[in-house]
């Protein structure tokens, strides 16, 4: 078929397209069925081109109109006819063929349409010509039972065709219509994604300003933000209490900078997001004097589980592994933890402020928290 997906075409169209190239013998097919859009009727011929394919025409009858709608209203599953029988047809009788029974090779069938109550019409042209196996040298045509047998089980077959063809077209289009009712929802998600978003940041833009306006009244000195630094600062995903060191950090860089009576305006460069963390926490963290080499441990873990949330990755064995400075695997860090663990313990008891990430993320150190302090318990308990 020339559709790349059948039953999005007209059923009765499709029903045209199979029966000239599935049945032998068709010189012509022509089909007339009522089309629901624009409530007509709809004439479609069949002809085979110079290349022996088949290529599908509309045909303007109107005025036969009054001839078609009679015979759509007519009973009867098919009906052999002659070019006689035809109003739209020029009479062209030939004698001595395999339809030679009063010379009907046109056969007429019927297929009920739900939409009108009425019937849609094919048409079939057999070669007068042809030559059927059927037939033997001492047999030259059909008698009208042979042929009315043939109109049978040619109707029988293509009717199972188009109820198979309306079926699937009703599949597709409850298909397309989950499909459409899908993207509207997803469309309406995102769309609410985007107002959050947008309101959320616009809400840290607000907080930002507040925190310049409190810096701005201590040191008598005006301080706005630049529109790049809006944008970063409506797309930061941190927390809070870091979003206020960040721009109290870029508010005192800038007093320095700044000339005397001028206005602080906050760069984006001078804030930094994705590296403040980073710089701030890695002088301190892996000072091996001050907390040895647990400390040292926990410190590299926690740089590294910042690169994984800043890649909003989960904060697995595997994910922090691969993040180290030098790549270990989960067991290699499961096995230090486990070696360092009563070191690990003391220092997150005697510094609570340090490897946050750690404490509130990472599952085996908040194992290690819950077992020190169960243990704890127990002892005060006995």
């Amino acid at each position: 078929m020339n559709s790349i997906v059948s039953f999005t075409e007209s059923p009765s169209l499709c029903l045209l397209r199979f029966a000239v190239e599935a049945i032998d013998g068709i010189d012509k097919g022509l089909m007339i069925y009522y089309q629901m859009p624009g409530n007509k009727l709809v004439v479609q011929s069949a002809l085979k081109t110079q290349d022996r394919e088949w290529e599908i025409q509309s045909i303007n009858t109107e005025e036969f109109f009054e001839y078609f709608r009679n015979e759509r209203q007519r009973k009867g599953q098919y009906q052999w006819l002659g070019t006689e029988d035809l109003p739209f047809e020029v009479s062209n009788r030939n004698s001595l063929t395999i339809f030679d029974e009063l010379d009907r090779n046109i056969l007429l069938l019927r297929f009920p349409d739900e939409s009108d109550q009425a019937s849609n019409l094919l048409y079939l042209y057999f070669n007068p010509r042809y030559k059927s196996t059927f037939l033997t040298s001492e047999k030259q045509s059909f008698t009208t039972s042979e042929k009315s047998l043939m109109a049978q089980i040619i109707h029988r077959n293509l009717s199972t065709f188009l109820n198979w063809i309306i079926n699937e077209k009703k599949s597709f289009e409850q298909f397309v219509s989950h499909t459409q009712h899908l993207a509207t929802m997803f469309q309406n998600e995102k769309s609410k994604v985007e107002l959050f978003e947008k309101r959320a940041g616009q809400s840290l833009v607000e907080f930002s300003n507040d925190i310049l306006l409190e810096l701005s009244q201590a040191h008598h000195k005006k301080a706005n933000l630049s529109p790049a630094a809006e944008v970063l600062i409506r797309n930061f995903s941190g927390k809070i209490s870091e979003l206020k060191e960040i721009l109290s950090n870029a508010f005192y860089y800038s007093l320095l900078l700044n000339r005397q009576n001028q206005e602080i305006i906050i760069e984006e460069w001078q804030m930094n997001i994705e590296n403040s963390y980073a710089r701030r926490f890695k002088p301190q963290s892996l000072n091996k004097e001050r907390f040895g080499r647990a400390g040292e441990l926990l410190s590299r873990l926690e740089l590294a589980a910042q690169n994984v949330l800043n890649e909003h990755l989960p904060l697995t064995g595997k994910n922090l592994g691969n993040h180290c400075e030098k790549p270990i695997s989960a067991p290699a860090i499961s096995e230090a933890l486990k070696k360092h663990k009563s070191e690990i313990i003391e220092l997150l008891t005697q510094y609570p402020e340090q490897w946050p990430i750690l404490r509130e993320e990472f599952t085996p150190i908040k194992n290690i928290l819950v077992s020190s302090t169960t243990k704890t318990n127990s002892k005060k308990v006995s």
